[in-house]
């Protein structure tokens, strides 16, 4: 509450906020870890295969609708100094990467809602696509962008 209120000079020296920060990230990394838990633990008796198409339509929707708000956005910022190259802008839509707030918004659903096990299992299916397939391939496509120290390409635009 204090750094809240007062900012972070003054309040507490270089070595705690050190401490602060790992400290939240910690509680995040442990509030994500109970969530996926949670649907780990809902999803082991769903059968899965059977909304296997309406997965496959959520992860597509999900992708468009990443490319229909990156790419018009940044093609507004073409004229100003904030244009990003389309390398970055390939980036920025395919790291989209979703985690636990939507599982946990999918769980907050009230039990009386007909679909809900649906909704859980197609939002479980958009993250898992996220983390795996997105997340695993960011590197590869970071490297094939260019956007490596190494290959020339800088990485603070």
């Amino acid at each position: 509450m204090i750094v809240g209120n007062v900012g972070w000079k003054g309040a507490i020296s270089a070595n705690a906020r050190s401490h602060v920060l790992a400290f939240w990230e910690y509680a995040a990394f442990l509030a994500n870890s109970i969530v996926f838990i949670l649907i780990g633990g809902h999803e082991a008796h769903q059968p899965l295969g059977i909304f296997a198409g309406t997965s496959v339509v959520a992860i597509t929707l999900v992708l468009v609708g990443r490319t229909l708000a990156i790419y018009p956005f940044c093609a507004l910022l073409a004229a100003t100094p904030l244009k990003l190259d389309a390398s970055y802008q390939h980036i920025l839509v395919w790291g989209g990467l979703r985690g636990a707030l939507a599982l946990a918004l999918a769980l907050a659903l009230p039990d009386d809602v007909a679909e809900r096990s649906q909704i859980i299992v197609v939002a479980f299916a958009v993250v898992a696509f996220s983390i795996f397939i997105q997340g695993l391939s960011m590197p590869w496509l970071i490297r094939r962008m260019g956007l490596t120290a190494e290959r020339g390409g800088s990485t603070s635009k």
